[in-house]
């Protein structure tokens, strides 16, 4: 009992001791967890980086290597399910329009480049009547009706031809496409897109707002527009002559044109008949083609008669389907319209016209060196006596003959119009002075004669084709030499003319100075 006693002590004493032992230890912990614990500085942590902005996709952003090639078998597959093999082999974020339907077949026995499959697909779209508009990284698949045209401002500028011509021509080709069209199926070479035209006269250009490839379709068409046009130099005698003055004549017409046979005749020209007494005939010939002509030789051989009144000898230099135009007349008032004020008075309108020579022509160049010339020719003249009605003068009488005719020669061969024969009366009075004037008794002292000519118009026409520079050499020789042969004969000997000033005279352009070799 008492053995038990002790044993029961001794553990109380044990446990009492165990149990008090870490009092002091707990209380130095506390004593140290009442000095403050060092700080640690923290510093904020660095801002992250900014997002970099969104950029439009592109190959470049998605590169695909060109040595990797693409089998592609799509067999009736729907559109969506290809545009989605296309997204995931470019990297491309495609929107697809709920209207975008269809199955694409496409059959490939060879391989494709993998960086050209974006471009098959582009043809594929459009083929469908699809398009693609790119809105920064998103490319968005409409309908091609939606799609908008890719239009530019482009500026040709003209070398040869006016640019409010070529503008004509070019909207009138153009006006069908006033509006966008659908460009499925389209034949190659018409265009796609809306076209607006502008000429500028100052630089000669045309401002073209189109698309890259409607520019090029329209720039073709200029290109063949724009060509070099030739120009033609014509030589032309305006004469009149009398019908007995043109079989004497026969003979030395014969010498002029080249066409003589051993008796000198006339002979081998077109509507002229063998005979030179025949050659009246020409009066009944509207339009008649002869061989190589010496104008010179022409002038000279009638020039000695008095029978032949040279009225004009124009020269013409224009270019290729260009209009000219040369007149040589008066400017004549002739009464118009009348009106009555409120006081009584008549007022009468001035109508002026020309009444002379106006001489038209337009030379069109035809294959083989021939020209077609639009001619058209009026000789008009005031006779002197005025008609009145009462008290109304009815202004001036003009006599008029005039021809419009089309013809085609050769190269430097001349066309003769002939037929505007016109009667001319001629009254000779001849007496003695004095004796002549006695009323009455005059008569018997005076003779007076009347006589009826027929003249006849010829107009001779020799065009000369100008293909470059090169051919103004010799035209513009041969005038020089008429004009000096001019000078010689009028005694201007010892004066000097300038070369530009007779090109001028002439209307040829200049000699241009060639480089010594």
């Amino acid at each position: 009992m008492k053995r038990r006693l002790a044993a029961c002590l001794v553990l109380s004493v044990v446990f009492a001791s165990g149990i008090g032992a870490p009092a002091p230890l707990r209380a130095q912990e506390q004593g140290k967890a009442l000095t403050p614990p060092p700080i640690k500085e923290e510093r904020p942590a660095a801002p992250a980086p900014p997002a970099s902005p969104a950029s439009p996709a592109s190959k470049d952003d998605h590169p695909i290597p060109k040595e990797k090639m693409i089998t592609l078998d799509f067999n009736n597959v729907d559109l969506p399910v290809f545009v989605k093999f296309v997204s995931e082999l470019t990297g491309r974020n495609f929107v697809i329009d709920e209207r975008v339907k269809g199955k694409v077949t496409i059959f490939s026995p060879t391989k494709v480049a993998a960086d050209r499959v974006y471009d098959l697909f582009l043809s594929v779209l459009e083929l469908k009547g699809f398009g693609v508009v790119q809105s920064g990284p998103v490319y968005q698949i409409l309908p091609m009706t939606e799609v908008p045209p890719d239009r530019a401002v482009h500026v040709y500028t003209l070398e040869n031809t006016q640019a409010e011509e070529i503008a004509k021509v070019l909207l009138g080709l153009v006006a069908r496409t006033a509006a966008p069209t659908r460009r499925t199926s389209r034949p190659t070479g018409e265009l796609t897109g809306t076209v607006q035209i502008l000429s500028d006269k100052i630089t000669n250009s045309l401002i073209i707002t189109a698309t890259n490839e409607d520019f090029e379709i329209i720039k073709e068409v200029i290109q063949k527009l724009d060509m070099k046009r030739r120009q033609v130099y014509v030589e032309a005698v305006v004469l009149e002559l009398e019908a007995d003055k043109l079989r004497q004549l026969g003979t030395d017409l014969g010498a002029v044109f080249g066409y003589t046979t051993g008796n000198g005749d006339l002979a081998a020209i077109g509507g002229f008949n063998q005979n030179p007494s025949d050659l009246i005939a020409l009066a009944q010939v509207p339009g008649v083609q002869v061989g190589t002509v010496n104008i010179r030789a022409l002038l000279n051989a009638l020039q000695s008669s008095t029978d032949v009144n040279i009225l004009s000898t124009p020269q013409l230099l224009t270019s290729d389907n260009q209009k000219a135009e040369i007149v040589v007349a008066q400017n004549v008032p002739f009464p118009g319209a009348q009106s009555q004020t409120v006081g009584g008075n008549v007022q009468t309108t001035i109508e002026r016209k020309d009444v002379g020579i106006i001489l038209r022509l337009t030379p069109q160049v035809l294959e083989n060196d021939l020209v077609k010339l639009d001619v058209y020719q009026e000789i008009s003249s005031v006779v002197d006596t005025t008609q009145t009605v009462g008290t109304v003068v009815l202004g001036p009488t003009t006599n008029k003959r005039s021809a419009n005719t089309t013809v085609i020669v050769h190269d430097a061969q001349t066309v003769v119009i002939g037929g505007l024969i016109r009667d001319n009366i001629q009254i000779t009075e001849r007496k003695i002075p004095l004796l002549g004037d006695i009323p009455l008794l005059g008569w018997f002292f005076k003779f007076k004669s009347r006589r009826m000519e027929k003249t006849n118009l010829l107009i001779f026409l020799t065009p000369h084709l100008v293909r470059d520079s090169k051919d103004f050499d010799p035209i513009r020789e041969r005038k020089i030499e008429r004009t000096k042969a001019f000078m010689s004969e009028n005694r201007m000997e010892g004066r000097e003319i300038r070369e530009d000033f007779l090109n001028e005279m002439i209307n040829l352009p200049a000699s241009r100075p060639t480089n010594a070799e």
